[in-house]
């Protein structure tokens, strides 16, 4: 192919492929510890909703603790969201700022649990 060509499809480089996926791939890699930390402290909440069930609990906190067992999965769709969309962007800044999207999606529920206090009663 000519230089011409490529540039008359709108095709460019391999190599320039990759570097304008950089971002989506840097945020992907260092969402996904994040991501598993989100899932387990989901999964954390589940095992003590199950008990507040048991207490028999109002409804208005028993729908709370439901949503926050399902918050690890409303930030894993959330993260694939980012990502799926980001990558369908051909500016860098967009790119750029969907990849930020999907670490703050990724990173948003542990750091609002380590914040609010719920690492200090949960064995590691």
């Amino acid at each position: 192919m000519t230089e011409e060509y490529v540039d008359f499809a709108g095709r460019s480089e391999p190599k320039e492929r990759w570097l304008k996926a950089l971002p989506l791939i840097i945020a992907g890699v260092l969402g996904i510890p994040l991501l598993g930390v989100a899932i387990w402290f989901s999964l954390y909440i589940a095992q003590i909703t199950k008990y507040l069930f048991d207490l028999s609990t109002s409804g208005w906190e028993a729908a709370g603790m439901v949503l926050l067992s399902l918050s690890g999965a409303f930030c894993v769709i959330a993260y694939l969201v980012c990502l799926f969309v980001g990558s369908r962007r051909r500016t860098w800044r967009w790119r750029i700022g969907w990849a930020v999207g999907a670490l703050l999606s990724a990173g948003a529920l542990p750091l609002w649990w380590l914040f609010a206090g719920f690492f200090s009663g949960a064995s590691v």
